[in-house]
């Protein structure tokens, strides 16, 4: 029995240190500083009331979740829900997390589709054929996780501290950095949306994952020191993250200031030898100008024309090198100023925000800074093991559920699941397919979460159903701001995502007729 809770202390660690730690709390922690932090504490207090409701409902009554929607809410439609809703999630884990092996090794488009299916393959393995040592697995994972994302952060820190030196790099990296543990920062009501539903989303609401892990949990966990523990984690590693997004920008102005400090020797190199040029062309000159007959004059002016023919290669050879020192300067240049946009901008749409989170990569493989592909693989990797672990929790969630509703052995519903999965995480590699999924939880995720609770007011829960009510009514006010504001970013495909959206509701229309096929079947 002990070791059963430990593997389920493992199993719910790994589930909810996921890739949104890595992609988007970072950005948060540094637009609004500890101000935001505290604020978020609100949100995040919500989402473990919801999260302790979900599993103590199943693991009281014992019914799986769909029987525990069918006989104790009488709300089965919500399964149809939450399982097109984790499919979605699972594409977008599975796309993110292979996309961070891509930056490590640099792949295009074409093996990363490759690297996606060869992750999914390996976690269908795990669940079905190896499927009693997957929880350990999953364990080892996290640890390793947590291992790598600190040794990201520290040996990026090392490396920075030695490598920063002038002073307007020294003055971003400390502003940047002094920022995530400031209080001073303005606050925009579109970023405290985005960051409490990102905050939501970072717990793993919304997918029906609490109410099946309860179902099996052991009497003896105690689920509120579990859960106090894993958020402190998560806290720890999204400041972790946060800060190794300051070492970067600071990285980046270093890098960029040592280009434009060789950009100014080779100007200074083309000025003296223009200078030079100059000086021999008025020699030159002064010796056709002299009227007087002189038997050298010949051989000096021979001399003066080689000088001079040399001094212009080597005034054009450095005009070339000045050119492309100030081309790869301004490229340094903007590429710290992308960094920073990351970092500044609280109303940044999710999409824009996540791709300048791995442009990172770039920053810091750029910088030429020492350690670089060990920082780059520390952190990349940090990022891929976050979404793994997460990925095969969602995949077996997933199949139980799939099951249990449409009477699938165990084999038929993880490969239903991963198949599903891996089609979505394969057309996310198209960016206008990608920014329309990645949609759905901004703009949907925290309305699905309320809905995912609202069986907890007509069932079982620890909690008094008016605090309950209270955190779904909560919960349900930012997806509906989340719409509002997915709806004014505005594109085609952000819209086409909100539609998308809206259509994960409709099983709740036939809710009634599911109910009655339900106490047929029965």
């Amino acid at each position: 029995m002990r070791k059963i809770s430990i593997l389920m202390a493992l199993l719910i660690t790994g589930y909810v240190l996921g890739i949104w730690n890595f992609l988007l709390m970072p950005k948060y922690y540094i637009t609004f500083g500890l101000k935001g932090f505290a604020i978020s504490l609100i949100v995040l207090a919500i989402g473990l009331l919801l999260i302790f409701s979900e599993l103590e409902a199943t693991r009281r009554t014992r019914y799986l979740i769909h029987e525990f929607f069918v006989k104790v809410a009488r709300f089965p439609a919500v399964t149809l829900t939450l399982l097109m809703f984790l499919m979605i999630m699972g594409g977008l884990t599975l796309y993110f997390s292979s996309r961070a092996l891509g930056e490590i090794f640099e792949l295009n488009s074409r093996a990363l589709a490759s690297v996606i299916i060869g992750v999914i393959l390996v976690i269908w393995v795990f669940l079905v054929l190896l499927k009693g040592r997957s929880v350990e697995f999953i364990g080892a994972m996290a640890v390793l996780f947590i291992i790598f994302a600190i040794a990201a952060t520290l040996v990026m820190r090392q490396e920075v501290h030695s490598f920063v030196r002038t002073e307007n790099a020294l003055q971003q990296l400390n502003a940047y950095r002094d920022a995530i543990f400031s209080f001073n920062h303005p606050l925009t009501v579109r970023g405290l949306v985005l960051m409490f539903i990102t905050v939501l989303l970072s717990l793993g609401l919304g997918a029906g994952v609490y109410y099946v892990l309860g179902s099996f949990a052991p009497a003896e966990l105690d689920l509120k020191k579990l859960l106090g523990a894993v958020i402190i984690l998560q806290i720890i590693l999204s400041f972790a993250a946060a800060l190794t997004t300051a070492y970067a920008i600071g990285a980046a102005y270093q890098s960029y200031d040592d280009a434009y400090t060789t950009y100014m020797t080779e100007y200074r190199n083309y000025q003296s030898a223009k200078i030079q040029y100059s000086k021999i062309h008025e020699e030159l000159a002064r010796i056709f100008s002299n009227p007087e007959s002189d038997p050298n004059k010949a051989i000096e002016i021979l001399k003066k024309q080689q000088q001079l023919k040399e001094t212009l290669k080597k005034m054009n050879q450095t005009l070339a090198r000045m050119n492309q020192t100030l081309t790869v300067a301004n490229k340094k240049l903007q590429t710290a100023r992308k960094a920073q946009i990351y970092a500044n901008s609280s109303t940044q749409p999710p999409m824009r925000a996540i791709e300048n989170f791995y442009f990172l990569s770039k920053v810091i493989r750029e910088s030429k800074l020492p350690e670089a592909s060990n920082i780059i693989f520390l952190l990349m990797s940090s990022l891929f093991l976050a979404g793994f672990t997460t990925l095969i929790v969602l995949v077996e969630i997933g199949a139980q559920i799939s099951a249990e509703v449409f009477q699938l052995r165990r084999v038929g519903s993880v490969t239903f699941l991963s198949a599903g999965t891996a089609v979505l995480g394969l057309i996310s590699i198209v960016v206008g397919i990608r920014e329309m999924l990645l949609t759905v939880p901004f703009a949907v995720g925290a309305i699905i979460m309320a809905i995912e609770a609202v069986p907890l007011i007509k069932g079982a829960s620890p909690f008094d159903r008016g605090t309950v009510t209270a955190a779904i009514l909560g919960t349900l006010l930012v997806g509906l701001a989340g719409v509002y504001y997915m709806l004014k970013t505005g594109g085609t495909y952000v819209t086409l995502g909100v539609l998308l959206s809206l259509m994960l509701f409709l099983p709740l229309l036939f809710n009634g007729y599911l109910l009655a096929q339900s106490r047929g079947g029965r």
